[in-house]
């Protein structure tokens, strides 16, 4: 029986993540306010950290490793050789697709929205919204940084599952500099995370019910990719 593409836990995943972003929506004007009346050499150093969500960081090493994998010469490799090759070729192309994917949906989003930025903190308040309106004033949430970092870490925690909570947790930390950083208010950090986490978590679904660079894991949430070495683990 094939596992579906959505599952329970997703289910509970984007519940929970919901309802946390809207308590962190009701206090966003109150942080954001003492943000930006105690801003000090910290903030500054957080805000560089949160640089850590721009896609860019990922989509290129992505594409280098999957023009080096296209371009290698693999006809006098060895299985062992052909087959690591394989699967950085594939999961370099999924890295670099997922971001990109999930990074244009998010843009859309922003768009539909029109959620004014901190930096309208002043003049417009916390809770302004301009739908459709096309503009960097206008585009704060959910946080784009913080997607970035939501797909990493489902990347990440499905190469590496042995390591799944310290991976979500220093991406979730990291997405959180943006509030410090007056990038974005908290709920736009919960938001963007959970949506770039959850979106490229159903793709790799997707892709491990065909077989297709992932294999699914019965009964857990992030599929295996293929060709990759993992034990068995109790990982989510």
């Amino acid at each position: 029986m094939n596992e579906p593409v959505w599952t329970r836990e997703l289910t509970w995943l984007v519940s929970v993540g919901a309802v946390a972003a809207l308590l962190l929506f009701v206090v966003d004007a109150r942080v954001m306010d003492f943000i930006l009346s105690n801003r000090n050499q910290l903030t500054r150093w957080l805000a560089q950290a949160s640089q850590a969500g721009k896609s860019e960081w990922y989509l290129v090493p992505a594409l280098l490793v999957y023009l080096v994998t296209a371009t290698a010469d693999w006809r006098n490799s060895g299985y062992r050789v052909r087959a690591r090759l394989v699967s950085w070729f594939g999961q370099a192309a999924f890295l670099f697709g997922s971001i990109a994917i999930t990074g244009i949906a998010v843009n859309l989003v922003k768009i539909v929205i029109g959620r004014a930025r901190p930096s309208m903190f002043g003049e417009l308040g916390a809770y302004h919204f301009d739908p459709f309106v096309v503009s960097k004033y206008f585009s704060s949430f959910p946080s784009g940084h913080s997607t970035t970092l939501g797909t990493v870490a489902a990347v990440l925690m499905i190469w590496f599952p042995r390591q799944w909570l310290p991976i979500g947790l220093v991406c979730l930390m990291l997405s959180a500099f943006r509030v410090p950083a007056a990038a974005h208010y908290p709920s736009d950090v919960v938001a963007g995370f959970l949506f770039g986490f959850v979106l490229t978590v159903v793709m790799a679904r997707f892709l491990a019910a065909r077989r297709v660079g992932f294999r699914p894991r019965p009964g857990k949430m992030l599929p295996a990719a293929t060709g990759m070495r993992q034990k068995r683990l109790p990982a989510a």
